[in-house]
């Protein structure tokens, strides 16, 4: 402990725990570390914005200092051995705050600690008792046992600034990003919280003493660890350790190797250099030493998921890195093996391909961007990126699929082993842990590579020397790189669902990794089950329906006798029917389609609507009713069918009511929009028929069945009379175009006119009136307007016998009698009409009667003339006429 105190109580006021190193490790009798010395600095004013009456006593830095003893001298370790470097803990006490009448003073914040690491070559150890303070600075001097005189000098920002209080919140923020490739020159600032780089340095330490301890073998690994592992490993919470955590790898993973310094300040610019796969070895073993250090000291148990997850991105980036460089030298030794081009040339592109490369083995966590650079040799005009030649091509894809494959492969050797946790665990996605195998910077590399191979890859392959090879090797490139792309982007949509540039990016992906799935030299049997897989697994709805589609039209029409039945594989009617939780494609009916924002059922309904596949839509529609519902009411070009899936579902007022108000043609054969032939007419107002009969069954008081029965009759009995007016014109197969009421009317009169047979007469004009009457319920002037018309054709075409008569009845005293009268107009069209319509109609067409309205009567007797002994003659023949079939009936 580091204690202050007060000279005026003679009390310890404020206490800070050097906890950096374990109790053994600064013991006198075999400890790694020894104090020495201790100074007091200046206050740096941070956090000294306190009212000065309530300030009793003034804020200072001490200055402990601690490094190996003099008798462990330099040959005993490396930093990465047991020998520790030289560190100054600077400890900030806060300003004294008065605490009251009564009270004692107490300081205004805890003390605030930071550690400085001293570089070796200048300061290996220090001289005991020389730590002294710097008037200069206002902080301390030290003398090194190198023969230098060192300061140190700690300014502590705002406590705002520096992230105290907060500490639970930057793990998010530091394990989301910046660990896996993306952000590293910028990491210490993502970190500036002191407690995870306090922790941090802590660790480092400690590490170094583990492996100083540890290298010879025979120890006991769990005591040894225990014995380093300080006592702020174990006591700071599970947030700022696993934040420490993954900074201490950071530094593990891209600590210098023989390849070059960190940072890529300086490269080699030859080949990757024999050293450096036994470099990326040496930084393996660390890495696993790293983690079982923490398991043995009882530390890796606070180690969150996320940071564990962050841990095994640096193992298999470490994995993925050799597999890099030892597939970018077969590459190259295959080329030179077989080389046919310019030696020049050759060499340059070797040069370019190296240089890119160089320092990989350095900083393990630019690999993506070694990728990168990798498929941008430098020298090279990015316009021209896209007219690589095959060697180009293929090595830049053979080293990304290589070293993910190689880090899939650890991820799944060494997850439960070395990290425990599992190989694969969705949850993480969902709480913003995304891959490194899933960063922005490797689906960059993999989709651009993706696009050359489409646009270049039968081109390149046709010029190839060695086509089987090339194929083959083209084929298994274009398989890893769609699996790891889609992959990539599904993590990304997982850890953040809305948001658009994602999802874009997500389908284009999709849109360019599977119709390459789908091509001759990677789907050389035609099958396309992986294209089908990944399609279902990413829910590609155009990749499913379109392979779907042309595998289902190999075996649909064999028949139900066929010996090849169905092959389910490709059976989309499963996948629309599949939303049980039990069903491999339930997940299908939880996407909806980025570009049109259907869902599966949907999609795959308006997929077939817009090729015209009608038939399609109602057969793969019975898989998902209540999706097909949806459709028909929303989309109009199925709008006339919708009655066939109504039917089905037993929505048969509806059903009806759709049949009823068809106006065009629902058959194949014709052209969009042409109107229902006679025939057509008559079958579908005879299913809306049944379908009303049915709806009134369920519900007889429904106000529209009734209406539609109406209309349902009328129909048909209009069918029925433009097949009886034209029963000498048809030809048979039914397909007359649909006369409307008004020309059925004048083709009924002009039958009457010209028939001199009095029942075809009869005939004609019960057909007119039923026509007539047919018009009733939508316009009452023209059923009486029609009506009239086909009763005064009826009496022209007899028209002298009724002038005779009115004359003769005029004539005599008492009229013609009765009996006469019925003899003689009996054989009239008019009466014989009023006869027939009278025993028929039932009551059902008195709207169109001579004597029951008399607005048609009126009409009748107007269109004559002013003869009133006519007119009186035509009503007393009517009524003999009426009288005798109530006789009849009676």
């Amino acid at each position: 402990y580091l204690l202050r105190l007060s000279l005026d109580t003679y009390t310890v006021v404020d206490a800070a725990w050097l906890n950096r190193h374990s109790g053994e490790s600064v013991s006198e009798i075999g400890g790694s570390v020894a104090c020495a010395g201790l100074a007091v600095g200046d206050s740096d004013g941070a956090d000294d914005d306190y009212d000065d009456g309530a300030r009793v006593g003034c804020a200072a830095v001490a200055y402990v200092a601690f490094g190996p003893p003099p008798e462990i001298t330099a040959g005993e370790g490396t930093t990465t051995g047991g020998r520790l470097p030289v560190t100054v803990t600077a400890v900030r006490f806060s300003p004294l705050l008065s605490g009251g009448e009564g009270r004692s003073p107490k300081p205004a914040a805890p003390p605030r600690i930071r550690d400085l690491d001293l570089f070796e070559h200048l300061v290996p150890s220090l001289v005991a008792d020389s730590v002294s303070y710097d008037s200069t600075t206002g902080g301390c001097l030290f003398l090194s046992t190198a023969g230098l005189v060192c300061g140190a000098h700690v300014r502590f920002p705002p406590a705002s600034e520096a992230g105290q209080g907060r500490t639970e919140a930057i793990p998010r923020r530091t394990l989301e990003g910046g660990l896996s490739g993306e952000g590293n020159d910028d990491l210490e600032a993502s970190f500036r919280d002191e407690a995870v780089l306090a922790i941090k340095s802590h660790l480092l330490s400690s590490f170094r003493q583990y492996l100083g301890r540890t290298r010879d073998g025979g120890a006991n690994l769990p005591f040894v660890a225990r014995s380093v592992a300080p006592p702020s490993i174990l006591s700071c919470s599970s947030a700022v350790l696993s934040a420490a955590v993954v900074l201490a790898s950071v530094s593990i993973v891209n600590s210098a190797s023989a390849g070059g310094r960190v940072g890529g300040a300086k490269m080699a610019t030859t080949a990757p250099p024999d050293n450096a796969m036994a470099a990326l070895r040496e930084k393996h073993k660390w890495h696993a030493d790293f983690v079982k250090f923490l398991l043995h000291a009882g530390a890796y148990k606070k180690v969150s998921a996320t940071g564990r997850t962050k841990l095994r991105d640096h193992g298999e980036m470490i994995a993925a890195a050799g597999a890099t460089l030892s597939e970018c030298r077969r590459c190259l030794t295959e080329m030179d093996a077989g080389a046919d081009k310019d030696e020049g040339e050759a060499s340059a592109f070797r040069r370019e391909v190296v240089e890119a490369l160089a320092g990989t083995s350095d900083v393990v966590a630019d690999l993506p961007r070694r990728w990168d650079d990798l498929q941008r040799p430098s020298g090279t005009d990015p316009d021209m990126d896209m007219d690589m030649d095959m060697d180009s091509m293929m090595l830049t894809l053979s080293c990304v699929c290589r070293g993910l494959g190689e880090a899939f492969r650890y991820r799944a050797n060494e997850s439960t082993n070395l990290y425990d946790i599992p190989h694969h665990d969705p949850t993480l996605c969902g709480k913003g842990t995304i891959p490194w195998t899933s960063s922005t910077e490797v689906l960059a590399v993999l989709h651009q590579q993706l696009e050359k191979i489409q646009l270049f890859g039968d081109s390149v392959l046709s010029s190839s020397s060695n086509y089987e090879q090339d194929k083959l090797a083209l084929k298994r490139l274009v398989e890893d790189a769609s699996v790891s792309l889609l992959a990539g982007y599904h993590d990304h949509f997982r850890c953040d669902p809305q948001n658009e540039e994602i999802a874009r990016l997500y389908d284009e992906a999709k849109r360019l990794a599977i119709p390459l799935l789908r091509t001759s030299y990677v789907n050389e049997d035609g099958d396309d089950i992986q294209a089908l897989e990944m399609s279902l697994k990413h829910s590609c709805f155009e990749g499913i329906v379109q392979i779907c589609h042309d595998h289902r039209r190999s075996w649909k029409f064999c028949g139900p006798f066929s010996p090849v039945p169905p092959d389910e594989t490709y059976d989309i009617r499963l996948m629309l029917s599949g939303t049980s939780p039990e069903s491999p494609y339930v997940h299908l009916h939880g996407s909806t389609d980025y570009r049109t924002g259907l869902p599966f059922c949907d999609f795959v309904l308006n997929w077939y609507a817009d090729r015209g596949s009608n038939t399609e839509v109602l057969e793969l529609g019975k898989e998902c009713s209540e999706a097909l519902t949806r459709f028909l009411r929303n989309d109009n070009r199925l709008g006339d069918l919708a009655w066939i899936h109504d039917l089905r579902i037993g929505a048969h007022e509806r059903a009806a009511d759709t049949l009823v108000n068809l106006t065009s043609s629902i058959f194949r054969g014709k052209d969009a929009g042409a109107p229902m032939d006679l025939w057509e007419n008559e079958q579908v107002m005879s299913l809306a028929k049944l379908s009303n009969k049915l709806a009134r069954s369920k519900n007889p008081d429904s106000a529209l069945v009734a209406r539609n029965s109406t209309i349902i009759e009328n129909s048909l009995n209009l069918v029925e009379a433009q097949r009886i007016l034209q029963e000498d014109d048809l030809d048979g197969d039914g397909s007359e175009a649909i006369l409307p009421p008004d020309e059925l009317i004048v083709l009924a009169v002009n039958k009457i006119n010209s028939s001199r047979d009095v029942e075809n007469i009869k005939k004609y004009g019960l057909c007119g009136l039923a026509i007539a009457h047919a018009t009733s319920s939508e316009d009452a002037i023209a059923m009486i307007h029609g009506a009239a018309t086909i009763w005064e054709a009826c009496i022209r075409s007899d028209i002298h016998t009724w002038n005779s008569l009115a004359r003769e009845n005029s004539m005599a005293v008492t009229g013609i009698s009765e009996e006469d009268l019925s003899q003689r107009v009996r054989g009239t069209a008019f009466v014989g009409v009023n006869g027939e319509f009278a025993t028929s109609s039932g009551g059902s067409m008195q709207g169109v009667g001579f004597l029951s309205n008399v607005h048609v009567r009126r009409r009748v007797l107007e269109s004559l003339g002013s003869n009133e002994d006519l007119g009186k003659l035509l009503v007393h023949s009517a009524e003999m006429v009426g009288d005798e079939s109530c006789s009849f009936k009676g």
